[in-house]
């Protein structure tokens, strides 16, 4: 098999209603939000440094400091509280999700 009948075979494989391009598209859009959730995800876990799940004033501060930005906790507390969308004190993934995109 060449590499035109592997392409036409694949490309066939994907064109789940018969409309072609538009299934290849979305599969390539698809497969770039997964690459940028994980690019998130590994972002988030530097920041959140206390096995909690969240990222806590005092894991924002600890992380700002090791990039060079000198910020008190006070000052983390507030920065959270502009993306804290359920109050709690502290940035989940959904939270930091929100806040990058």
């Amino acid at each position: 098999m060449n590499k035109s009948s592997e392409y036409r075979c694949v490309f066939n494989h994907i064109d789940i209603d018969g409309n072609g391009f538009e299934d290849f598209v979305g599969l390539m859009e698809s497969a770039k939000e997964e690459e940028k959730l994980e690019d998130l995800r590994k972002a988030f876990r530097m920041y959140e440094m206390d096995g909690t799940d969240c990222i806590t004033p005092k894991s924002l501060n600890r992380m700002l400091n090791r990039l060079g930005e000198s910020r008190s906790v006070d000052e983390c507390v507030g920065m959270i509280n502009r993306f804290d969308l359920n109050g709690d004190g502290v940035l989940n993934f959904d939270e930091f999700k929100q806040m990058m995109l």
